[in-house]
């Protein structure tokens, strides 16, 4: 790849999910709450890749992310109210956010601060899980403020250890996507010392 490559896919990856984001706002058929969630996912997506540099944001992992984002928007079309293979909907999105930010946010751990080994691994997860946990509190905020009906903390089903689930997918999805990344890392590694 040559130097400008990495920086115009990524960006290309921003502007194809802001599309896919308008498009899933236009559609939209579940709680009318994702009419407005392209608000919130659209400056995170583009902050990310602001951020690129600082984040030594490689394609691949920037790939992921937008998928976990795009991932969480299904709720548009009603996924939250699904089960698939036994599982709620839910449970996937988190694992596959801990997953998709367990790479980014190790990449970046290691690039800023040469984390390696078990350091790596324990710095990712107290980061994906602080973010988990903000975003927690920003959902039973909004129910707080919204009610059980437009808030994004549904209290109505009964599952008074939705938070906890939430974040034990999280951090589930986190060892996976270090482990991910440190095998995607050596291997580049090896491969690098054999050109």
């Amino acid at each position: 790849m040559n130097e400008g490559q990495p920086d115009r896919l990524s960006r290309h990856i921003a502007v194809a999910t802001t599309i896919l984001f308008l498009l899933i706002t236009i559609t939209a058929k579940g709680p009318p709450t994702y009419k407005f969630a392209i608000l919130f996912l659209a400056p995170i997506l583009w902050g990310v890749y602001y951020f690129r540099t600082t984040l030594a944001l490689h394609p691949f992992y920037f790939l992921l992310f937008a998928l976990a984002l795009l991932l969480h928007n299904l709720g548009a079309y009603g996924f939250y109210r699904r089960h698939f293979l036994g599982l709620e909907f839910d449970a996937y999105v988190h694992f596959y956010f801990g997953l998709a930010g367990g790479c980014l946010v190790a990449r970046a751990l290691e690039a800023n601060f040469s984390l390696h080994g078990w350091r790596l691994l324990v710095g990712t997860a107290l980061v994906i899980l602080g973010i988990g946990a903000i975003h927690e509190l920003i959902e039973y905020a909004s129910t707080l403020i919204l009610g059980p009906e437009k808030g994004m903390l549904k209290t109505n089903d009964g599952d008074p250890f939705d938070t906890q689930k939430d974040l034990f997918n999280n951090l589930l999805g986190t060892l996976v996507g270090v482990a991910l990344y440190s095998f995607l890392d050596g291997y580049r590694a090896r491969e690098g010392k054999k050109t």
